[in-house]
């Protein structure tokens, strides 16, 4: 009643106050957490369960818009930290505080993790109106007031309930924020702690990558510098993820704070999951498994790319999605090699990996649970988990060693125990060798005498085979030679009577040109022959001149009194240029060409012999209408003496086709069967143009 009257006694100024009042308390959160002058000096106080939260998509709210304007209403409470994910939308948290009266005035709000772009404090100023801290990484780090790591404010209580509010926004990755009071002197001690661990954590790597780079260098194992590096990505990564990087690196440069965490997670997600597959030894167990992670390591590296060019906001989401598929994979993969392929030489690596995983989950539910879920801070249990699986992964690869050496040694005694066995079967093989050794040596004494006299009997065969050759050769050209003149004289006689009175009738002249054809061919048979004996090694002297081949073709074909010597035809295609040769040698191929064309072609069919130039090459093609050549006889109608078994009908020695041949190739050409069908076969002589020097 006596506020009744004193209102009503006080007027309508006094009503506007009390209305007012009124509503600031309807705004104010329902619970004030009051802080005793025990709290905040053995460890901080949390804040969890005295939050309230509200969105601000737009990122334009005023702190006049959440404590009086319309806002004031849209917050809700907070159970556990502020969880936000990659959201980029500005998050208002509230909260009411106050002390007691034997407990200082002075504290610290600690916010963390420091992995926040924009983090402003609004603590009221005891006037109705508020007092603005900035922090975050998007401000340099010489602009806080408190120098840590993590993100502090200032804060002075009063011992009424007052209202504070804190807007947090993220630009990259997720938005978390823990909040937690200390007094000065507490903070101090936790904050030194916090240091002490980092350089322990610091040194510790720093010793394992000296370590592994001194047994990688000893034992000449790649796994020890990989491991090296993924120990470095570690220590670098910890130091950006609990802000020591804006501290001691980009003091300066706060822009670069997020996209240096990235870049960095980017790294260490290639590193790490290249040193997972390859102490797993995916590729040996399961290619497929290999190979996804061949793909994460490629799709980390684009990450890592667009991260250094300024992308790191937007591909932030899809870098954390990655790594979670990636880890879920390997664990699985892991589980499958322990417990179904029984590989147990991964259980340390596994150990080591598994630990860091279960003391991550566990700070992730001290950080939601808060006091509820007993031990140390979540920013210590990181710590620990990051010192467990190092160590763990340490003694992994140790352990590898341990075994490489003991299979080493295992090796070794297999070796010398095959060796000294070795060595006794060699020393009685020995023995049993040099006795046959002796025997062998007998027996091939005996066999070199005997040898001796047979190669004494084979040298006087060979002479006495090669002083027939001489007189077969002799005795064939002086046969050749004396057939000539018989040969001249039955030729000249029958030239006789063919131009006398008689050779005019039809019987007597059929009969020379008969006589006269059999003289042709049993003279050519024996140039064949002393040609053959000619070309032989220790006879191959040629006779050169510069020739005209189409003036050698026709007047072969005029002096030629072959049957059917009247069906040749010669075709020079363009001028020819000369060759150089031996005339009568390029007669007998040419006349061997052109009488085995005849032979083989129809009676009444043509031959035409073709010259042309091709290049540097005089060709001369021989054209039949024959049978053509059988695929079987073609490689061997060049070799001497062969005959196809188509061809026993006509007569022929099998010299003519060997002997063309081996007169164009002592003329640097050749004599080649160009085509061939049941149609005809085309002879070609090819021969070398001479030179315009040897011309003129």
């Amino acid at each position: 009643m006596r506020l009744d009257v004193e209102t009503t006694r006080a007027g309508p100024g006094r009503l506007l106050v009390l209305l007012f009042l009124l509503l600031w308390c309807f705004a104010m959160p329902a619970k004030a957490l009051v802080l005793s002058a025990s709290d905040g000096l053995s460890g901080g106080v949390q804040l969890s369960g005295g939050l309230e939260i509200q969105h601000d998509p737009s990122g334009r709210w005023h702190i006049a818009d959440v404590a009086r304007g319309v806002q004031q209403h849209g917050f809700a409470p907070l159970e556990g930290p502020a969880e936000e994910g990659f959201s980029r939308d500005a998050v208002w948290l509230r909260f009411s505080l106050a002390r007691a009266p034997d407990a200082p005035a002075r504290w610290l709000l600690r916010v963390r993790p420091p992995r926040i772009h924009e983090a402003t404090l609004y603590a009221p100023d005891g006037r109705g109106g508020f007092v603005e801290t900035p922090l975050g990484d998007a401000r340099p780090f010489a602009a806080r007031e408190i120098p840590d790591h993590n993100f502090v404010f200032p804060v002075d209580l009063p011992t009424e309930p007052a209202v504070y509010f804190l807007r947090l926004r993220n630009d990259g990755p997720p938005l978390r924020a823990e909040l937690d009071l200390w007094q000065p002197v507490g903070f101090e001690r936790d904050r030194t702690a916090d240091y002490t661990i980092m350089g322990v954590l610091l040194g510790a790597a720093l010793l394992a990558v000296c370590m592994n780079l001194i047994f990688g260098a000893w034992l000449r194992d790649g796994l020890y510098a990989h491991y090296a590096l993924y120990v470095l990505c570690i220590a670098a990564l910890s130091v950006n993820r609990q802000g020591f990087a804006a501290e001691w690196f980009l003091g300066d440069r706060p822009e670069r704070v997020a996209q240096t965490l990235l870049v960095v997670n980017c790294f260490f997600n290639m590193v790490g999951t290249a040193f997972m597959a390859r102490i797993f030894q995916f590729r040996r167990h399961w290619p497929p498994a290999a190979h996804f992670f061949n793909a994460v390591v490629v799709y980390n590296f684009v990450a890592f790319v667009l991260a250094l060019t300024g992308h790191h906001a937007a591909i932030a989401p899809w870098v954390s999605a990655g790594s979670a598929a990636s880890t879920l994979f390997g664990a699985v993969f892991v589980c499958y090699l322990l417990f179904v392929r029984r590989q147990f030489q991964y259980l340390l690596p596994a150990s080591a990996f598994a630990v860091g995983t279960v003391l991550g989950l566990y700070g992730l539910l001290k950080l939601w649970l808060g006091d509820q879920v007993p031990g140390v801070t979540p920013d210590r249990i990181y710590w620990l988990g990051t010192m467990c699986h190092l160590i763990l992964l340490n003694v992994a690869v140790a352990d590898r060693t341990r075994r490489a050496e003991r299979d080493y040694r295992a090796e070794r005694e297999r070796v010398l125990a095959v060796r000294l066995e070795a060595e006794q079967a060699l020393e009685g093989t020995v023995v049993r060798r040099t006795a046959e050794l002796q025997q062998t040596n007998a027996a091939l004494h005996e066999e070199i005498a005997a040898r001796a006299r047979l190669e004494a009997r084979l040298r006087e065969s060979l002479e006495v085979e090669r002083r027939a050759i001489v007189q077969q050769r002799e005795f064939v050209s002086m046969v050749s030679h004396e057939f000539r003149t018989p040969l001249t004289v039955i030729d000249g006689a029958a030239q006789s009577l063919d131009i006398s009175k008689l050779g005019a009738e039809p019987v007597v002249k059929q009969r020379t040109e008969r006589i006269r054809r059999a003289v042709q061919r049993l003279t050519m048979l024996i140039e064949n022959i002393l040609l053959a004996d000619r070309l032989q090694p220790e006879n191959r002297m040629l006779h050169l001149e510069v020739l005209d081949m189409a003036a050698l073709a026709r007047g072969l074909c005029e002096s030629f009194h072959f049957p059917g010597a009247s069906r040749l035809s010669i075709d020079v295609r363009e001028p020819l240029p000369k060759v150089r040769g031996d005339r009568a040698l390029l007669e007998i191929a040419l006349q061997n060409l052109m009488q085995n064309a005849l032979k083989y072609s129809p009676p009444d069919r043509p031959v035409h012999v073709v010259l042309r130039q091709t290049g540097d090459i005089v060709q001369v093609d021989v054209i039949d209408r024959g049978p053509g050549v059988a695929m079987v006889d073609k490689a061997r109608i060049f070799e001497k003496y062969f005959r196809a078994a188509t061809a026993s009908a006509v007569a022929g020695t099998g010299l003519g086709l060997y002997l063309s041949r081996e007169i164009a190739m002592r003329h640097g050409g050749d004599v080649m069967l160009h085509e061939t069908g049941t149609s005809g076969s085309t002879f070609r002589l090819a021969l070398p143009a001479a030179p315009l020097e040897q011309v003129t």
